[in-house]
């Protein structure tokens, strides 16, 4: 009777229909997981397209872009271009302007010299004669002649901010075409390949004037009105400005935006070009106005090191305490520049510990 028991009416044990159960329940829960899974995906899809996109490249700098990476270059709309994608395959260029005056007492030669100690092939001369353009041939130095002439609102600042000034509009040319540039002056003494000591997080990633880390990276100070009694204590953000001699700039719509209005201002006003640059990249948006909103970055004060941090603070440290061999050192701060130049190459790897020991401090006899 009991062995009856474990049968039921088909002739199956009692745990043969249990286990059958089991396996048709473990099989609705496995196809309900699918289903689950395939409907979640397409909620996703679906939700996913709504989510505004990232802020668009302008046309022109998208379409240049677009080649980079799995697709096939298109062919160069113009003949800057087509240079540009002989010498800078991968859109990063090394950019100095330059016209005859540079040539005269040497100092394109020993700013070329550094581009060649560095082996960065990826450099151009944006000669502004043919003299230059010549001179680079005969050296090596990848060169294009642009002949541009100086805005009326320029000319009578000098030689050095009237083409300084013009580098904006130049610039812009580049990155229309989808080329991110690293925009050099020649009063700078090259050490190392800068391509391998960027960041490239910013839309801006430029050297600084400061000197030390408060003026240079930023630092909060202090407002005291007393009139104000209970409120007389305030707080402002302070830095020294970046340094339009040297920056590098990622092809985007905000950098082209940013040399758009620079590139205008200078061709209208008689302006530094320092000065405007920082205008544009730091004053706040406010009413109706919109500034170009790029994001920046302030290079290493010791990997790309200005004059002032060098001749006044570096120079003087025990040898076991100064930073390592810069990357760049911009001679911004002296007038001697090529004098300056050549000595710190001299001291950084010609292996003359007193190649800097006739120079002052700052531009005047005496000090330190």
């Amino acid at each position: 009777m009991g062995l009856k028991d474990d049968y039921d009416s088909t002739g199956k044990t009692k745990g043969q229909a249990e286990k059958a159960r089991w396996t048709v329940l473990a099989s609705f829960f496995a196809l309900g997981l699918c289903l689950g899974v395939v409907v979640a995906e397409r909620v996703y899809v679906q939700k996913r397209a709504l989510i505004p996109k990232p802020r668009q490249l302008v046309s022109t700098v998208s379409n240049a872009l677009h080649s980079v990476g799995h697709h096939a270059p298109a062919a160069p709309r113009n003949e800057l271009e087509a240079y540009l994608m002989q010498i800078a395959p991968n859109k990063e260029l090394l950019l100095a302007v330059a016209n005859k005056n540079t040539m005269w007492d040497g100092m394109l030669d020993t700013f070329t010299q550094g581009i060649k100690r560095a082996k960065v092939a990826n450099h151009m001369i944006l000669a502004l004669d043919q003299q230059t353009a010549d001179w680079c041939k005969q050296n090596d130095i990848n060169a294009f002649f642009m002949n541009l002439t100086i805005a009326a609102t320029q000319q009578g600042t000098g030689d050095n901010h009237a083409v300084s000034a013009m580098k904006f509009g130049i610039l812009k040319n580049f990155v229309e075409l989808g080329w991110s540039v690293l925009l050099s002056d020649v009063d700078i003494a090259i050490f190392q390949n800068p391509f391998e000591n960027l960041y490239r997080d910013s839309d801006v990633e430029g050297m600084t004037d400061g000197f030390d880390e408060r003026t240079a990276y930023g630092s909060i100070e202090g407002f005291d009105d007393p009139s104000m009694g209970w409120g007389r204590y305030a707080q402002y953000y302070k830095h020294f400005n970046m340094n339009s001699g040297l920056f590098y700039l990622r092809a985007n719509n905000r950098t082209l935006d940013l040399l758009t209005r620079l590139a205008y201002r200078l061709s209208h006003e008689k302006y530094w070009d320092q000065t405007a640059y920082n205008e544009e990249i730091f004053f706040l948006s406010h009413g109706s106005y919109k500034s170009p909103q790029v994001s920046v970055r302030v290079m290493e004060i010791d990997k790309f090191m200005n004059s002032k941090r060098l001749f006044k603070d570096i120079r003087h440290r025990p040898k076991g305490q100064q930073p390592p061999l810069p990357v760049m050192v911009h001679v911004n701060y002296h007038p001697d520049k090529h004098e300056r130049m050549k000595a710190v190459i001299k001291w950084y790897i010609g292996g003359d510990e007193h190649a800097l020991d006739a120079f002052p401090g700052g531009s005047e006899k005496g000090t330190r």
